[in-house]
């Protein structure tokens, strides 16, 4: 009879997930994976809809969500980053300002039981506040987010279609972020298919690998997600902007350093690592494991046995763990079209610049600065030419140099209109030079901003033509990409990206 109950409650059981999360004659909208644990997420005071999660899609993207319509969700989570952002020590909100962290990936979210890497948030329909609020973040007030919202010309109608009226409250607006976020499930790993008998086989370096990360690391990444969601202290050195973690949020000194357990899924794109992104490659992380470790007042206990800091690891035992943990890596999830940006949704973001009608006419250029302009660009051919090769530490070394070039220009000799000119796009290049610098263990966070330092470049070159030969200005149609050339054939240019669509060719500077 007891069993007859117990097969009796599993069947309502499914019934009612069954209704929560599909809709009739519709794929499923969540769905638990067979190898994961019951999710710990109430899907009954948030039924998931389909207008619901493409409601919460389109503001996860929508830079409104931000006080200067800059910034949005996805710009700090970004999907081909395992929902990171891509390169960065720090995440960066508006005005460039540093936050105090890196970007913890998004996915998984409905096991969750806080978030944050102090644990600060216990409920995912809250989550969105402490971004959109934070000043060095998205810097905005709820308020005005969803004054935004209800003065658009296309978010009455889509909450409309998802909870029934077209009304616009905090409520439906955290929620259906939170139905968007929800279905983020990352699954489908080589490990997943291997532990769920779909026709995957590890390889015996990998199989080792686990075994030995079963024995040394599960402790704290322990389940088929890989973190037990508790807040440790893991012995790093004194936290970059003296970052508490825990302790910031409870105010208790046993709880200074502590920050959360992240889960160990597509480590291979969410780098950098820990919570202040000090660690650029997995052996790294490895190495301080294994000698790193720094003993403290509220260290975890697992760190520090009968006096001996960290976990005893070897050279090949730390490589097979590395082998293992890229077996973690979800291709699937991170290529997953359900989760990508839609191309012009959202209607807050900023008309594209005509970069052509930037140009200005900055006559009697002195010859000082004509020269150290010359000097420029051979300091600007040696960035790009170390991008085509790869080198992403030349990258940064060179950026530098040609930082370094344009503090020589003597403004004296400028009149004020080009002193003015120079002090704004010598201030974009200033940034994102810093960011071709800060991102040297990431060659495509080095290619991206040097789309944007090109168009500075260009415009400098373009506006008080120092040159005394032909310059080339490429640009792509579909994406970002740029660059200054001296040469009239680098329309295949290794600097395309498989987004480029039809590179286009215009003759910035005729000979002087």
């Amino acid at each position: 009879m007891e069993n007859k109950v117990k097969l009796l409650f599993a069947s309502a059981l499914i019934f009612i997930i069954s209704v929560s999360f599909r809709q009739a004659d519709e794929p499923a909208l969540f769905t638990i994976p067979s190898n994961f644990p019951k999710p710990t997420y109430d899907f009954s005071k948030n039924p998931l809809t389909k207008e619901g999660i493409e409601l919460g899609k389109t503001l996860f993207y929508d830079a409104a969500l931000s006080k200067d319509n800059s910034i949005s969700c996805g710009s700090c989570h970004q999907q081909s980053a395992g929902f990171t952002q891509h390169g960065h020590a720090l995440s960066h909100g508006v005005g460039d300002h540093f936050t105090k962290r890196n970007s913890m990936p998004l996915a998984n979210l409905a096991w969750g039981n806080s978030f944050g890497w102090d644990g600060g948030v216990h409920d995912l329909d809250l989550f969105a506040v402490s971004p959109i609020t934070n000043p060095v973040e998205m810097d905005e007030s709820l308020a005005n987010v969803l004054e935004k919202l209800r003065y658009s010309s296309n978010y009455p109608q889509l909450f409309e279609k998802a909870f029934g009226t077209d009304e616009i409250n905090t409520e439906r607006f955290l929620k259906a972020l939170s139905q968007f976020m929800l279905t983020m499930v990352s699954a489908n790993s080589r490990y997943d298919k291997y532990m769920r008998y779909e026709g995957v086989e590890l390889s015996t370096a990998e199989i080792q690998g686990m075994e030995i990360f079963k024995e040394k690391c599960s402790s704290c990444h322990s389940g088929q997600l890989f973190t037990d969601f508790k807040l440790r202290n893991n012995g790093l050195k004194l936290a970059r902007n003296d970052d508490t973690g825990r302790f910031e949020v409870t105010q208790t000194d046993e709880d200074k350093f502590k920050f959360k357990v992240p889960s160990l899924r597509n480590l291979t794109s969410t780098a950098p690592y820990m919570h202040d992104g000090r660690f650029t490659t997995l052996e790294e992380v490895l190495d301080h494991y294994a000698s790193g470790v720094e003993n403290s007042p509220t260290l975890d206990p697992i760190l520090n046995q009968e006096g001996t800091l960290g976990i005893a690891l070897t050279t090949d035992e730390k490589q097979k763990i590395i082998t293992f943990l890229k077996t973690l890596d979800d291709d699937v999830f991170l290529n997953d079209n359900r989760f990508s940006e839609s191309i012009g949704f959202s209607e807050s973001k900023p008309a594209k610049k005509d970069i052509f009608a930037e140009v200005v006419d900055l006559k009697a250029v002195s010859p000082q600065t004509k020269a150290t302009l010359q000097q420029s660009l051979a300091a600007y051919l040696k960035i790009k030419n170390a991008l085509v090769k790869k080198n992403t530490d030349l990258v940064a070394k060179e950026t530098e140099s040609f930082l370094a070039v344009l503090q020589k220009i003597d403004k004296t000799k400028l009149t004020p209109s080009q002193k003015d000119f120079f002090d704004k796009i010598n201030e974009k290049l200033a940034f994102d030079g810093d960011h071709i610098i800060e991102g040297k263990p990431f060659y495509n966070h080095q290619v991206d901003h040097f789309g944007d330092f090109s168009k500075s470049f260009y415009l400098m070159m373009a506006s008080f033509k120092p040159n005394k030969t032909t310059l080339y200005y490429y640009y792509c149609l579909n994406s970002a990409q740029n660059w200054v050339s001296d040469k009239a054939n680098e329309s295949n240019s290794a600097l395309l990206n498989n987004k480029c669509g039809s590179v286009q060719m215009k003759t910035i500077l005729p000979k002087m």
